[in-house]
């Protein structure tokens, strides 16, 4: 069929032409209005087209029907009537939502044509599904992922970024829970997901009117069987320390973003080894009815569901996506610069000889330097008013820097920006950067925010209040957000090139361009990339931008267990722990030692699942050197990625270490100080794993952040801790939230843990560290995922009663929200 081909190539031709002329990078010499002749043509092949396509001619129809629908005349009034036919019956019903301007309350607009009311609704009928008498238009692909969910224990979900797989995941949940209660447990790869999962589930529980307990950690002390629990990785294989099998009757575990397991055998990536490490205990000691995996583009995810969970898996994949993703280019031949459109449903690639070159800046350079944010500036400025972009930054540094350069594109007042910044610098400090430029619409988002203002920032672009969002690669993974436009200059994590600099894989690029467009928000979705000559690589061979990447992942530890079985038998043979000089291997000596400690007899059985096969004699030898450890064995499981020998070595020596127990105790940080110290001496592997702090030239870094960690737990506010004089600019102040999330907040607690195991089980103080509150009810609000700086605005604000009845404080915040500034209330969406 030649025909999509030519038509596709004059709409791709129009596309590219319109968007020079935006950019002002061409003369506005060509209309914008495509003309009836292609039109009636596009009709007759879209009609052809529908009729039961196959995953190519999928694609050609969302792309013919995208750029039909931007570019139509305003007086083609039945257009929408055809597209919604065309698309319904291709299998993309809900895409049909985005062509009619009048839909309300799950309804069509009527039709003229009654034959074609009909169709529509025989169409449309194959694709809905029904959840405790609510009705929901889905997609072809979305139905097929419901049915392989009822059908199969294991489901893996591949697919395009925009496909839809949270919404029926989600949806598919909630129809598990109403037909019998049980436990949902949902695992995503960062702290932004899981606020927005939780707000996702806590919308769909009030829309079907049911009352099920929403957590973002586990506490064996108030589990219940109607919980939903949306964690991390490292919170969720943080319940196996608190008990053997935390987790009961689970209907169904979602895994999203599994391509995250991909390194597990690299010595050097915990967070894998976790992610993994937690499958296989989920799999080995839960009662699971069904079990989701998700991600973008995974070939081949029916055996990787096979491999993680011993059982057949059953693919759903597809590479048809409901919106129309176009990447764009700028390249250099000679003197002279092109705009160039790439897609896989072309032949060739489509460009355009740039006609005013010295708009174009830094090309084939790296350095954020006035030029090029000028040449930033001004692209930014050519995007409509209605749509939001988003930047990629290679560093969390230069964010601030690219949205301060670019802040005055908005140059109108907005008052919910207004207040918005306001709250933010009375929540942070006056002074930080974000305050200042998210009141002109500009944001920034990465690691070293904190998390209020993350929260915060995410509601205003979903809120459509942020017209440009610069990120770093923390909005890579899984966070809706509606932007139509992603900028990427190059590939680079780096602004100066070092040895261990890195790039963007050809995957993670992918990934960020399927960000632009999402399903029932928009039809079209466009990258731009202003420096195609970087995006070569090593080999000089260019990235093919036409294509969406996938990747076959492998999992399990043989084959690096086999490279290094000589070394861990002898380490095993001698009791060596983690030492500086086997650290390429020394993960697998801890994992078959906690293994035996674990399984007991058990043991080549569970490390089968994993890959590595022991003999009887390598299995005896393990055993007899752990049952001569001096150490607890609950110690050693509860403390997995600590090798029993070197928690052997602790508990010997633990009498040395004085801890401090209460909030409220004298020299709280000189303690931890000396701990660290002492620790940094005789455990450096793990100090430099979780804390890796120095003291340098005289300056004693060490017990700057124990008074960092001291204030941090004795709940004292950003804004206050942020009003030393020492922070006199944005850098400071963002290197000591990233020195609070991830050193105090998360590092310190892991490495002081098995110390307080040893001495004080019981005692909460690490607890104290990891959330920033030692009051109950502060913790309390933060374990309900309420940000901290809003849990003690709360708990300082307002008095609650029985706080250990969740359900009662819970309904008190209920009762409180209305009181608080919408600020305050954004984050309590969960609830």
């Amino acid at each position: 069929m030649n025909q999509p081909l030519n038509l596709l190539k004059t709409l791709y031709r129009f596309e590219l032409l319109a968007n020079a002329q935006k950019l002002n990078l061409v003369a506005p010499s060509n209309s914008l209005i495509l003309s009836e002749t292609i039109l009636i043509e596009a009709i007759s092949i879209l009609n052809e087209l529908s009729i039961r396509p196959n995953e190519l001619q999928k694609k050609q129809l969302v792309a013919i029907s995208a750029l039909l629908w931007t570019y139509r005349d305003p007086s083609w009034d039945g257009l929408k009537n055809y597209l919604v036919l065309f698309l319904s019956r291709a299998g993309f019903a809900p895409s049909s939502i985005m062509v009619d301007d009048n839909y309300q309350e799950s309804q069509y607009s009527g039709s003229p044509s009654l034959i074609n009311q009909f169709a529509i609704t025989y169409e449309q009928a194959t694709c809905e599904i029904t959840v405790a008498s609510k009705t929901f238009l889905v997609s072809e692909f979305q139905k097929q992922i419901w049915q392989s969910i009822d059908q199969h224990n294991v489901a893996g979900i591949s697919a395009p970024t925009s496909a839809g797989k949270s919404f029926i995941i989600l949806l598919k949940a909630i129809h598990l829970l109403h037909r019998r209660e049980g436990i949902i447990i949902y695992v995503v790869p960062t702290l932004s997901l899981v606020s927005q999962v939780m707000m996702d589930f806590r919308n769909a529980l009030n829309m079907f009117n049911i009352e099920y307990s929403l957590e973002s950690t586990y506490n064996s002390a108030g589990t219940t069987t109607k919980s939903i629990y949306v964690l991390t990785q490292e919170k969720a294989i943080a319940a196996f320390a608190q008990t053997e099998n935390p987790f009961g009757d689970v209907r169904m575990v979602v895994i999203d973003e599994i391509q995250n397991v991909e390194k597990v055998a690299d010595s050097d990536d915990q967070r894998s080894k976790v992610l993994y490490d937690l499958i296989i205990e989920l799999s080995n000691s839960s009662a699971i009815d069904h079990v989701v995996i998700s991600g973008p583009k995974i070939v081949k995810i029916d055996e990787l569901g096979t491999a993680l969970f011993g059982v057949e898996a059953k693919k759903n994949e597809t590479d048809a996506s409901p919106v129309l993703n176009l990447t764009y280019s700028i390249s250099k031949i000679g003197k002279d610069f092109y705009l160039n459109v790439y897609s896989d449903l072309l032949e060739n690639v489509e460009n355009v000889k740039i006609e005013y070159p010295e708009k174009i800046q830094g090309y084939g350079k790296v350095l954020y330097n006035d030029p090029f944010l000028g040449y930033v500036k001004t692209l930014m400025e050519s995007f409509k008013n209605d749509e939001c972009s988003l930047i990629f930054s290679p560093t969390s540094d230069q964010c601030s820097k690219i949205a301060e350069s670019i802040s005055d594109v908005n140059t109108g007042s907005d008052i919910f920006l207004e207040e918005l910044g306001d709250f933010i610098a009375g929540s942070v400090h006056p002074t930080f950067p974000l305050s200042q430029t998210i009141k002109k619409g500009v944001a920034y988002h990465h690691g070293k925010l904190p998390f209020h203002a993350r929260v915060l920032v995410e509601d205003a672009i979903r809120q459509k209040k942020i017209k440009t969002i610069i990120s770093t690669t923390t909005l890579l993974q899984g966070v809706n957000l509606p932007v139509q436009n992603i900028i990427i200059r190059n590939p680079n994590l780096f602004i100066r090139k070092k040895d261990e600099s890195v790039k963007l894989s050809n995957y993670e690029i992918a990934n960020l361009r399927g960000r632009a467009g999402r399903l029932l928000k928009d039809f079209v979705g466009r990258t731009f990339i202003l420096d195609e000559e970087s995006f070569k690589n090593d080999k000089k061979e260019k990235l093919d931008l036409s294509k969406n990447s996938g990747k076959e992942i492998k999992v399990g530890y043989g084959d690096r267990y086999i490279q290094h079985a000589n070394q861990i038998a002898s380490d095993i043979e001698n009791n060596v722990g983690n030492t500086i000089d086997n650290q390429e291997y020394s993960y697998l000596t801890t994992y078959l030692r906690q293994a035996v400690l674990r399984h007991g007899t058990n043991t080549q059985l569970f490390l089968s699942r994993v890959g590595i096969y022991l003999s009887d004699k390598e299995f005896e030898r393990i055993l007899l050197s752990v049952n001569k450890l001096k150490v607890k064995r609950e110690v050693c499981s509860r403390n997995r990625y600590w090798d029993p020998v070197d928690l052997s070595n602790l508990s010997e020596t633990a009498q040395l270490y004085q801890l401090p127990t209460s909030a409220s105790e004298a020299n709280i940080s000189y303690k931890l100080n000396t701990i660290l110290q002492k620790l940094k001496e005789d455990f450096p592997v793990y100090y430099n794993r979780y804390f890796g702090i120095n003291n340098t030239n005289g300056f004693q870094h060490i017990l700057r952040m124990s008074i960092l960690a001291e204030s941090w737990l004795k709940e004292k506010p950003l804004v206050d801790l942020f009003s030393d004089p020492y922070y006199d600019d944005a850098s400071k102040i963002e290197k000591t939230i990233s020195d609070i999330q991830n050193k105090i907040s998360y590092g310190l607690p892991l490495l002081l843990k098995p110390l307080y195991d040893i001495k004080q089980p019981e005692n909460m103080f690490i607890r104290f560290i990891e959330l920033g509150a030692f009051l109950p009810i502060t913790r309390k609000l933060i374990e309900l995922n309420i940000p901290r700086e809003t849990a003690i605005h709360i708990s300082k604000n307002f008095a609650f009663t029985d706080i250990d009845n969740k359900y009662s404080v819970l309904k008190q915040l209920r009762d409180i929200k209305p009181q608080l500034l919408y600020w305050h209330q954004v984050q309590l969406n969960s609830i």
